[in-house]
């Protein structure tokens, strides 16, 4: 009988973030196969887990993956990890998942910790429709395309940078996007976890790892909301957070879509409008 290949979330930095089910799935494998086998390793022992261990990266993931499914047909489990978060999402192992389905052989998610999701979560940005893009072209004509196919995308954005061009590719995003507001998170999970409100603080420290969310191009909201719903929002965001007026601004605009200009006229406009009945009240 065939075995199973489990895809294991793992945690995107801190360790506390894996799952029961992650752990007792890497305890029950035959075989781990793992994008960085020095970064599994150091999972493995936080959790007290001896299991083989082999490599599958992007160089060598076509040729590893004939002997993984001959194994997997020989009836052992495999669990495939990556180096942080859910495999095969900007990482290796979509040629071994694609593989195990065409043999016939039972794939099963272990769900779990994804930068994706967990930068779009503290972003303050809508997340009922949006694109990923993944790392942008280093260099080039592809680099420009890039940019370009992303100016008047009307979903919000995410996509990962490396930290020696993440200073550059912020400057040029946001030559590009105008007012659509730039939600830049380092080292998520980590002790070092930073969130910059770009345009409102241009410093980054370019070191860690970089999830980057951009807010929905401003065409793809046409009805102008509220005044009220716009100053409540604001109310609540700047109660809750603590953050910068400019900031809070920055997340209401993103929001409902609209710019900042026009967000902080309706807030202005909402609180008189709610001064004036407090005080019709009162007399």
């Amino acid at each position: 009988m065939p075995g199973t290949l489990f895809v294991v979330a793992t945690p995107i930095g801190n360790l506390e973030d894996f799952t029961f089910r992650g752990v007792r799935t890497l305890k029950e494998v035959h075989l781990i196969a793992a994008e960085d086998t020095r970064r599994t390793a150091k999972l493995l022992a936080h959790y007290a887990i001896q299991k083989p261990v082999v490599s599958l990266r992007e160089h060598n993931e076509s040729r590893e993956t004939g002997r993984l499914i001959a194994r997997l047909q020989g009836g052992e489990d495999i669990a495939l990890v990556s180096d942080a978060g859910t495999p095969t999402i900007a990482d290796p192992g979509q040629t071994l998942v694609g593989a195990a389905h065409a043999a016939g052989i039972r794939v099963v998610p272990i769900p779990g910790a994804s930068a994706i999701t967990t930068a779009l979560s503290i972003s303050g940005l809508s997340a009922d429709q949006f694109v990923f893009l993944g790392f942008p072209p280093a260099s080039g004509q592809r680099r420009v395309e890039w940019f370009e196919s992303l100016t008047n995308e009307p979903k919000t954005i995410v996509f990962y940078e490396a930290p020696h061009r993440i200073s550059r590719t912020i400057q040029e995003l946001f030559k590009l996007a105008g007012i659509r507001p730039i939600i830049v998170c380092r080292e998520l999970t980590k002790i070092n976890e930073e969130l910059v409100i770009w345009g409102n603080k241009g410093h980054l420290i370019e070191r860690g790892e970089f999830a980057v969310v951009v807010g929905p191009h401003p065409s793809a909201r046409v009805e102008e909301p509220d005044d009220a719903c716009v100053a409540l929002l604001f109310g609540q965001i700047a109660e809750s957070t603590g953050l910068p007026e400019e900031s809070v601004l920055t997340m209401v605009a993103a929001r409902f879509g609209i710019p900042e200009t026009k967000a902080g006229k309706l807030v202005k406009k909402g609180r008189i409008r709610a001064k004036r009945a407090q005080d019709s009240q009162s007399a």
